[in-house]
């Protein structure tokens, strides 16, 4: 059975990045950066991104696999997964 989660790096606090200033850039450009905003794809609920935890490539292609599968994703302002808001 092939589990579908990615361990987070935590860089911040989830209050402290949720409350910092955010900047809003395209997704390919958010590798490294800090994540400000939720993302997460329902089935099954559980979040890919939390405020606070690195974007990584690997995160990316996770979101762009389940996109592929039709999962819904919830959480973000640009809910067509163009964009993420980092930490600014």
């Amino acid at each position: 059975m092939k589990v579908e989660y990615i361990d987070p790096i935590v860089d911040a606090a989830p209050k402290e990045a949720f409350y910092a200033d955010k900047v809003s850039l395209p997704i390919e450009q958010t590798v490294d950066k800090t994540a400000a905003e939720f993302l997460m794809c329902y089935p099954p609920g559980i979040p890919i991104l939390a405020p606070g935890e690195r974007i990584t490539r690997e995160i990316l292609d996770y979101v762009r696999y389940a996109k592929r599968k039709g999962c819904q994703m919830t959480g973000p302002e640009d809910m067509s997964i163009r964009r993420l808001q980092i930490m600014a």
